[in-house]
């Protein structure tokens, strides 16, 4: 009887133990504040620092602050950490923000302390006087200052820096599920909602499939959203199967420039067409970032909610990679390519003599508009300087504001995005301080966040397209997809480079206008190694070159229409996708026909 008291005794004084640990910390996830103002949720990076972030998106000008209320588990002294970055940190950083707790603003200056990579900022020590207090975030200055979270200790205990500590801490601190949330099981699992996502979706839907479609964005469109605003391209008009390109139809406002209005890119059509369809199940703000396997087969994906940091699993037979980057098929470990292939290993007449880590580059687009009033807008000596020597005369960003050729565009993205906003707002800052008389009344109404992105990883197919192929009219027998634009190349522009060697953002294109529309074939929509894992968009199995062809919006488009048939022919026939072109190719093109 003793030794049990002994023991119920010792369990107590442990729960108190571990309650009181528990009890001397808070955590607060900026993206979970209840109210975030004029600050947007940024979850771009997620792969690279771990987790999505507010961001001060204002153009130069304070956003409103984001505000919560949180309970802290006792009163008293706390020391006080955010985790943040300086993005341009030299001569001096621009995304200033301060915290106010209750009434009282922390005097720390968070997000201009010259470290340029995520971090742990301290802010010393708060009193905390009432256990349910308000924090709110007061951005300094609109320029792209970011917060990821927030974190309080009654000890002097600065959280884990390394992604792999971070997450786990996060994990425990936010009292998350140890096992993902399980969304169930589908015949199709579609990953990226741009025009191949959402064309594959309808496509396969509509034959009957149950599906599951995943966007790590609030709304739908990807290049062609209203996030980036980049119109479709390409023709449908010249195809081999006249029915191909039907859905793509459905989907385009048939605007055809870039940077216009929100409006104009058909956000709520998207979504209308994606509701209507009674076998879709859509999963918006829902990022993709591991892969369950068995073999060489997938059998789920794992997705991150960015708002409530909650995990959620979507099994399947199979799964379209979408995501642009080769996501899916990279966490996989399907076979790709990244960069330019060397003539010496595709004798491509435009490739390089040897293969290199070049990339087509990343869009910001961006205008301003002329008002009846003056406006100021700051000096930026943090961001790119031009000068007499070299400016431009541009009230509007279109395609050829460029950046990250020479740079990972997958692991440095972020640096990718953040160097065209230090081009952006260094150019305007110019135009205004330098050329008042004739920007006076001008004013910068308008840059995207999201990074519209050319080229990234290309997943290997079991034919790898090259420009050869194109060149001599390669005829496959599951030839499926007509691509019509020419082949369009971009490059840095030679006086940019002068300017700029190695940051360059201004491009030329090398595009053949007089290009025969081309038709490619099935086999380079599926993975040569995973065997359940289709591909469509900008990541299927080509090669540099010939990317510049087939990456347009309709093209990319078409793809998913393509795939949707395929997932259905193998879900039918109980295959793999090789096996719809060694067993069932006659099917396959008999339905295209249709």
């Amino acid at each position: 009887m003793n030794k049990i008291y002994i023991v119920f005794i010792f369990c107590c004084l442990f729960l108190l133990s571990n309650k009181s640990k528990a009890d001397d910390k808070v955590w607060l996830e900026a993206e979970q504040f209840d109210h975030i103002g004029g600050w947007v949720i940024d979850p771009q990076f997620v792969d690279q620092m771990g987790s999505p972030y507010l961001l001060a998106h204002g153009l130069g000008e304070p956003v409103k602050p984001a505000t919560t209320s949180v309970r802290f588990p006792q009163k008293g002294k706390y020391h006080f950490w955010i985790r943040t970055k300086d993005w341009s940190p030299y001569p001096k950083g621009p995304g200033k923000f301060q915290v106010q707790i209750n009434q009282d603003t922390i005097n720390e200056v968070f997000g201009g302390n010259r470290v340029a990579e995520w971090h742990w900022q301290y802010g010393g020590t708060v009193n905390i006087r009432d256990l349910t207090v308000s924090i709110s975030l007061l951005d300094l200055t609109g320029f792209e200052g970011r917060v990821d979270a927030l974190y309080f200790s009654k000890k002097n205990e600065e959280p884990p820096l390394s992604k792999k500590d971070l997450t786990a801490f996060r994990k425990k601190m936010l009292n998350l599920p140890s096992e993902p949330i399980d969304e169930g099981t589908f015949d199709l699992v579609v990953v990226g909602g741009g025009i191949a996502g959402i064309s594959a979706s309808i496509q396969s839907a509509r034959l009957g499939l149950k599906v599951a479609l995943i966007q790590n964005r609030p709304v739908l469109g990807g290049n062609n959203s209203s996030e980036i605003r980049l119109p479709m391209q390409g023709d449908m008009d010249k195809n081999l199967f006249p029915k191909v390109g039907r859905i793509v139809r459905e989907l385009d406002t048939g605007f055809k420039g870039e940077a216009g209005s929100a409006t104009d890119y058909g956000d709520d059509l998207k979504m209308a067409k994606i509701s209507a369809e009674k076998n879709i199940s859509l999963f918006l703000s829902t990022h993709i970032f591991d892969v369950k396997t068995s073999g060489n087969r997938i059998t789920a994906v794992i997705g991150r909610n960015i708002v409530t940091s909650k995990e959620h699993q979507f099994s399947g037979k199979y799964f379209v990679d979408c995501t642009g980057d080769g996501t899916v098929g990279y966490a996989a470990g399907a076979n790709f390519k990244m960069g330019r292939e060397g003539y010496n290993e595709t004798k491509e007449p435009k490739a390089p003599m040897f293969s290199d880590s070049m990339t087509l580059g990343t869009t910001i687009h961006w205008y301003a508009n002329a008002q009846d009033y003056a406006s100021s807008f700051p000096v930026c000596d943090w961001a790119v300087q031009f000068s007499e020597k070299y400016y431009l005369e541009s009230t509007r960003g279109a395609w050829n504001w460029e950046t990250g050729f020479f740079w990972d565009t997958v692991e440095n993205a972020e640096k990718v995005r953040d160097h065209k906003f230090r081009v952006i707002y260094g150019h305007w800052s110019y135009l205004k301080n330098n050329l008042p008389e004739k920007y006076k009344n001008w004013k910068l109404e308008w840059m995207g966040l999201v990074a519209g992105k050319r080229e990234s990883r290309r997943l290997i197919g079991d034919v790898f397209l090259t420009e050869l192929d194109i060149l001599n009219n390669v005829q496959y027998p599951d030839a499926c997809i007509t691509t019509t634009w020419g082949i369009d190349l971009h490059y840095p522009d030679p006086v940019n480079s002068k300017f700029y060697p190695g940051e360059e953002f201004i491009a030329v294109a090398d595009h053949d206008r007089n290009f025969t529309p081309y038709h490619f074939p099935y086999r380079c929509l599926y993975s040569n190694n995973i065997e359940n894992l289709f591909m469509a968009g900008r990541n299927i199995s080509v090669s540099h070159i010939a990317l510049g062809t087939v990456r347009v919006m309709k093209t990319t488009g078409m793809m998913g229409e393509v795939v949707g048939i395929a997932a259905y022919l193998c879900n039918k026939f109980d295959c793999s996708p090789r096996e719809i072109y060694l067993n069932h190719l006659t099917d396959f093109l008999t339905m295209l026909k249709e």
